[in-house]
């Protein structure tokens, strides 16, 4: 005989019952307790959640964000500080660089979050532009 599966569904406060959408955002307790999560801007954080809502389950090297899409939650310079430091914790790191053939940057999520207190997180930082002389 079969077991019974248990409803893990959401409560009331946790979706609109409206909707049907079942998907949610994932960000452990783990996550959330080390120093890297912690040491975070609001911003940076908000920028995170906001690319967890753009992940499928298939795509986590696929990530764009846009400067039209960021305008909706910050200011561009806020947008380009959140990402240097989202990359600079090991949160994310940048796949494509595309800001010369005006497309988004492509992002994935990144797992070297987990080395920020050691210091020995491996990370490539986003290349900037030079400043105008």
């Amino acid at each position: 005989m079969a077991k019974k599966r248990k409803d893990f569904g959401f409560k009331q406060f946790e979706t609109d019952v409206r909707s049907a959408d079942k998907h949610h955002i994932r960000i452990t307790r783990s996550m959330m307790s080390t120093g890297a999560w912690k040491t975070l801007t609001v911003h940076s954080k908000v920028l995170y959640i906001e690319m967890k809502n753009k992940y499928t389950g298939s795509n986590e090297n696929d990530i764009s964000f846009t400067y039209k899409e960021a305008a909706e939650i910050m200011n561009a310079r806020t947008f380009t500080k959140s990402v240097d430091q989202l990359i600079e914790y090991g949160f994310i790191k940048l796949i494509e660089q595309n800001w010369t053939t005006r497309r988004p940057n492509i992002y994935g999520f990144n797992d070297q979050w987990k080395l920020f207190a050691s210091g020995k997180q491996d990370v490539k930082l986003r290349k900037k532009r030079a400043p105008p002389n």
